[in-house]
């Protein structure tokens, strides 16, 4: 095979890498979309809308229940490893976060990083 071939694979390659990436690339990207917040002419300001007041960072929907949540949905939390979410499960039911300081493995750094993103 002579240089010409050496061109060719190259050249087939690179479509097939095009067309591989064409076909993904949907599945890669995020499609971002202007919102636009306008009132309607018969209210007040944008500003003073309750929704747009700021509120908790993590809603309370999202946050794990200590005192039922699953060994799995506990091990999701930051510094919780399989070990100590079995700790935990063994020691509820829990009253308060800082009743974790009783677990060996979790101090007050750890309870404070964990208390936006747990309730009891």
């Amino acid at each position: 095979m002579g240089p010409d071939g050496r061109w060719l694979n190259v050249a087939y390659i690179a479509v097939v890498i095009g067309i591989g990436l064409a076909s993904i690339w949907p599945n890669l990207t995020v499609r971002f979309f202007p919102a636009e917040l306008k009132a309607p002419p018969h209210s007040a300001p944008l500003a003073a809308s309750p929704a747009l007041k700021p509120g908790p960072i993590t809603p309370e929907v999202g946050k794990v229940n200590l005192n039922t949540a699953s060994q799995a949905e506990i091990e999701s939390l930051p510094g919780i490893g399989p070990a100590l979410a079995q700790r935990i499960i063994e020691g509820r039911p829990y009253r308060s976060l800082e009743e974790l300081d009783r677990i060996k493995g979790i101090g007050p750094k750890l309870i404070e990083r964990l208390r936006p993103l747990v309730t009891l």
